[in-house]
């Protein structure tokens, strides 16, 4: 899924970032790390999306006909939840797409960024569909209707079916790729609400009791929407440049500090290029002189396999006494 090049640029002196020329002795920027993650969209799954999403869409239109010809509000929250698949297959598999194009002058680092934007507006949707399915169940709850257990079992169950084979279509490439893994979890938790739906039908069946539908509409929707909201506040931290959230800044700031010769570390900055590509940018104080071109490419090469942060841009400075902008990160 990714693939990492080097790009090594050192700048002299001549560029002092407001500090004389002297007391960085020829400071540099440590370029070596920018290891841009590209998603490549293989052929494979590139058809697994296909895929995925006719047969999610087909089973969509089906479960909404089902949920209101028979009454079933549990139907309908996993329709919901269908619906929802069928709009995050589509952002991610657009998204990835876009992932895959070169940087250009206006988008130095490419188009990475619209996995986040991708997987932040499948979260707000669920969180929507959850609000819609919630209003509905409430109202059968007050005015109950007879539900046609039969139908709602025999949907569900193709619906657990669907869900369950398109996940697995996706399950490899959701490993390395937030993205994607997102697309994922939505068709996992769907075969698994799918399969209550299918025991709820079953129980309504034999009991006769219609009163279970819509509780349990309501237990499937706050679930969905539990999940959901747990997938918005990350992509919305994404969104915002925070920290991922795999990543523990102390433990990084720790490994820095214990680069041989450094006394300090500021201007350290870590967020996502995309959902599945990290970069990081500090500024390290070692007095006793630059980085060799050997010590960089270890350096990035143990930023990349023990905290999954594939571009890395580090800053020399030798001067004791160079400015911290930002104490914490000292």
């Amino acid at each position: 899924m990714q693939e990492h090049h080097a790009h090594k640029h050192e700048h002299g002196s001549g560029c002092s970032h407001g500090h004389d020329n002297d007391s960085h002795d020829g400071h540099d920027h440590d370029h070596e790390g920018h290891s841009h993650g590209q998603v490549v969209l293989g052929q494979k799954l590139g058809m697994a999306f296909i895929i995925a999403i006719g047969l999610n869409s087909l089973l969509t239109v089906l479960q909404i006909f089902y949920a209101y010809t028979a009454h079933s509000t549990s139907l309908l929250a996993d329709a919901g939840h269908h619906l929802s698949d069928v709009l995050a297959l589509i952002f991610s598999f657009v998204a990835t797409l876009l992932a895959k194009k070169n940087s250009n002058n206006r988008y130095s680092y490419g188009y990475k960024k619209s996995t986040v934007l991708a997987t932040l507006t499948n979260a707000t949707l669920l969180v929507v569909a959850c609000t819609i399915i919630l209003m509905e169940a409430i109202d059968h709850l007050i005015y109950q209707h007879t539900v046609n257990a039969i139908p709602v079992m025999v949907v569900a169950a193709l619906g657990a079916v669907i869900s369950g084979i398109s996940a697995m279509l996706l399950h490899k490439d959701s490993h390395h790729d937030l993205n994607i893994k997102s697309a994922f979890l939505h068709l996992w938790y769907d075969a698994l609400l799918s399969i209550g739906v299918v025991v709820t039908g079953g129980l309504i069946y034999f009991t006769h009791i219609s009163l279970l539908d819509p509780i349990v509409g309501i237990l499937l929707a706050l679930f969905i929407l539990k999940n959901s909201w747990q997938l918005f506040k990350e992509t919305l931290n994404l969104s915002l440049d925070g920290v991922p959230k795999a990543i523990d800044l102390t433990k990084v700031s720790e490994f820095l500090h214990h680069i041989p010769g450094v006394t300090r570390v500021h201007d350290l900055h870590i967020w996502a290029l995309s959902t599945s590509s990290n970069a990081l940018t500090v500024h390290l104080i070692r007095p006793q002189g630059l980085l060799s071109s050997e010590e960089r490419q270890h350096i990035s090469q143990q930023l990349q396999q023990l905290f999954k942060i594939d571009h890395t841009t580090i800053q020399i400075e030798t001067h004791e006494e160079a400015d911290c902008e930002h104490e914490q990160s000292c």
